[in-house]
Parts: C-alpha cells; structure tokens; sequence
C-alpha cells in the first residue's frame, strides 16, 4: 500500500522518523515471571501455500461491494482441490484476470500465468510472484492514475491481542528475481512510479467499549524497492487516501539487517514484531491517533505481501516461510498471575 497524495503522487514521506531503540518504549505491558510456562503457536495458515489461492476480481471495489467470498471469480489449486484456501490472492486495476488459467505442470512447480503475471508454486513450498506491467501500461502512469497489483493476502486464523502476548516471532525469507526499468530515462519520475514489494498486517481496535472502537492502521514492513538500494534506518509514518488508515512503516535495518535485495540472493528476516508494534501505537499517540486506546483493545486482524508496480516494470520476486509465532502465557500461568495482582 502506497500513500497517495490528493495530487495523485504516493511517495511515502517521513513525518517522523529516527532510530528506534527497542529499549525505549514508553508502553508499558505486565509480564509474569520468567519461570513461567508458555505457548507457541503458528498464527498464519498454509504457510507453504499447498491449499492455493482464491482469486479477486481486477476491480476492488466489486470486493468491496459484495465481499471476497462472493466476488472471487476463481480458485488456483495447487495440491488440495478439494479444500478452501486460507490464502487471497488480489490482482487489483490488471488487465489481465488469472481466472480460467490453464494450470501448468513441471517436475518441481505448478504455475498459472497470463500476459500480464505469473504464479509459481514449487515443491519445496516457495512461491514465485511474477508481474509484467510493461503489458498492462499504455503511457508512464500520471498523477491520479491507478497501478497493477499483485498480492497474496489472508485474514489470520487465531486471535493476536497485542496487550495479551509475550512475543511476536515474525520471520520469512525473499529473494528478487528480477526487476528491470522499462521505461525511458526521461519518463521516469520516482515521486510516480517504482516497483516495491510491501508487507503489511492490519492492527485495529476491538474493544467495542473504547472510544477509538474500529479505528485501525497498515503496520508495514517493508522490503525492496526499485528506488532504493539499502536498507532504511528511519520509520516513516503516512496517511493512505483509499483506506483512510495511517501507515506505520518500521525501519528496514531492524528486520531485515544491512542487506540489499539487489544481489539477488535469499535474505531472511526475522524478530520478535512485539517491541515495533508498541513503537506503533505510541508514534500514533503522538500524533493524536489511538489516544483512547491501550495495548488490549489491539488486534492484528489480517495481513497481506506482494507487488505494487506504478511504474513500467517487469518484476518478479520469490518468497518462503511467512510465519507469525505467537508466545503466549499458559492458562495457568495466567491463573496464577492473576491471583498474584497481574492484571
């Protein structure tokens, strides 16, 4: 998700930003002992993508009118036919619909593809996301205008209260394939256009007792970018026309180390999202958002990956591994402390 100015321009500015000590969160959470037992548990489904992915229409706001379920126009099965994929796969403002893709089978993948992407699955549970807007553009895009999409998005299976966990164990590995420029020199405007593949998860208010009830932000975390070659040590922190949510994007370097996707290599990310959250929150607050709110009321309700192309390009990138650990206190541990005054 990129922020979108009321110009048409989505480059994403930093209204606040600086290094983020994880030590320095004012939010307070009450932890019972280190004795303690716990739990770990896997709170995003089919994390090797066995089960497919059911497909949105081109247009968004068909989904938005009639809901997923009923707007999907078709299923990419890729081991299980016969069960309902816990993935979404949306292919926003595209020319070309995957529905009624032939499937194609090789000795180590099973693909789908068109003129303008291609999905590949392969037997060791990587996932191949392939756009080609050099097919869907008739011009370089202008201020205002849309861009193809290309992301496999789902609603997480258990509930994350933020307030009520130890740990969030975020981990996933990636690596870019491809992402050549095709566009003229001078046509290139990077205020307009790139080629980025955001992550996102959705962290909203469900206390229905709570003033800011409902309220939500995009807690982003982001990865390559065609405009840039290291990694971001600031947050940045944004407003998105289309959803009318704040977006709260962590600096780079804290989750993915001083790589550069660039050197097409695998890169793996993984920490404990927990610290950065409370960051989120408190950055919100200090921009008045949230200010009702305490880290109970929150949340993660769902999330989504993959490309976001305004621009001219052809990209691809692989990815494995999406996982979201939560650790969570014992049902007795919690008993206990309760009777000890932990609240």
């Amino acid at each position: 998700m990129l922020f979108q100015f009321s110009d048409g321009k989505f480059l994403l500015i930093p209204i606040l930003f600086f290094l983020i000590s994880l030590q320095g969160c004012k939010m307070k959470r009450t932890v019972v002992s280190d004795h303690s037992s716990h739990v770990m548990e896997e709170v995003i489904g089919d994390i090797t993508f066995e089960k497919g992915f059911s497909l949105s229409p081109l247009d968004p706001q068909i989904t938005q009118r009639k809901g997923a379920d009923k707007a999907n126009t078709d299923t990419l099965y890729f081991y299980q036919p016969d069960t309902r994929p816990v993935w979404q796969m949306s292919q926003w403002y595209s020319k070309y619909d995957l529905a009624g893709t032939i499937t194609q089978k090789n000795r180590d993948s099973i693909s789908y593809s068109n003129q303008g992407k291609k999905i590949t699955r392969h037997h060791d549970g990587s996932l191949l996301l392939e756009i080609t807007t050099s097919t869907e553009y008739d011009h370089p895009r202008r201020d205002g205008e849309p861009w193809p999409h290309l992301l496999i998005e789902q609603k997480l299976n258990k509930r994350v209260n933020i307030g009520e966990v130890r740990k969030i164990l975020f981990s996933m590995e990636m690596k870019l394939v491809k992402c050549t420029n095709m566009m003229r020199e001078e046509d290139f405007n990077e205020a307009l256009h790139t080629a980025q593949t955001p992550l996102y998860f959705i962290l909203k208010n469900t206390n229905k007792n709570s003033e800011d009830y409902n309220s939500a932000i995009w807690f982003g975390i982001p990865s390559f970018d065609y405009r840039y070659t290291k990694m971001s040590e600031k947050e940045l922190i944004s407003w998105d026309i289309g959803t009318q949510m704040f977006i709260y994007n962590v600096p780079q370097i804290l989750v993915w180390g001083d790589i550069s996707f660039q050197d097409m290599r695998w890169h793996k990310a993984e920490t404990d999202l927990l610290p950065l959250m409370m960051r989120a929150v408190e950055s919100m607050q200090e921009k008045g958002v949230f200010t009702a709110t305490s880290l109970s009321d929150l949340v993660l309700t769902e999330m989504n990956f993959g490309w976001e192309v305004p621009g001219i390009f052809d990209a691809a990138v692989m990815v494995r591994g999406i996982s979201l650990k939560v650790e969570r206190d014992t049902p007795d541990t919690m008993m206990t402390a309760s009777r000890s005054g932990f609240r």
